[in-house]
């Protein structure tokens, strides 16, 4: 009995054309998933994702707003912290030059009135007119209120004099002159103020 050629009894291979019909209908079943997926979202799916993107958008908006005024209250603390330092500064220098124009102050009422005027006179004169210079230029006023009502918001009364020429509680004279910084009172003027006798 002849035995069967192992090569005689195998099928032929496929060819291209009946590899690409069998590939067809997976292509077929493909195209037809795609086209499936394609089909346009709902009104309620856009809807829904509408509503997701506003409520994003708004919780970056509030995140950029809070960011916002964060900045601005810093910068406005920073320059409000700039100002007080500079104003501090400006006190500090008052309080250093307020003794020292006393001083000028009671060397000059010292000088005699009647005679010939001592040569160091005009010398302290014009130190003493450049130092109030130097402080007016720094914003730092003088309080010299003579004549004027008493007033314990910028004077400190050191003494009462009974006085029949001025009104009662008037600034007779200044034992030491004040001083102001942009409208606040630095240093109160030391005053004697007039009572009834």
């Amino acid at each position: 009995m002849a035995m069967n050629d192992p090569a005689q009894s195998a099928s032929p291979p496929p060819d291209s054309d009946q590899l690409s019909a069998a590939a067809e209908p997976a292509a077929g079943n493909h195209t037809a998933a795609e086209t499936a997926a394609e089909e346009p979202p709902t009104l309620e799916a856009v809807q829904r994702e509408l509503d997701q993107m506003r409520e994003e958008a708004q919780r970056y908006l509030s995140i950029a707003q809070r960011a916002q005024a964060d900045f601005l209250n810093y910068r406005r603390r920073a320059e409000q912290e700039k100002v007080e330092a500079f104003d501090n500064g400006r006190t500090a220098l008052l309080q250093h030059l307020a003794p020292v124009l006393d001083d000028l102050d009671r060397a000059l009422g010292s000088v005699p009135a009647e005679g010939p005027t001592p040569e160091w006179v005009e010398g302290v004169q014009l130190i003493r007119r450049k130092l109030h210079g130097a402080l007016e230029s720094a914003g730092i006023e003088r309080i010299t209120p003579e004549g004027q009502p008493f007033d314990p918001q910028e004077h400190e009364a050191v003494l009462q004099v009974p006085r029949e020429d001025v009104e009662p509680n008037t600034v007779v004279s200044v034992v030491r002159a004040g001083y102001r910084l942009g409208g606040r009172v630095v240093l109160p003027a030391q005053v004697v103020v007039a009572t009834r006798p």
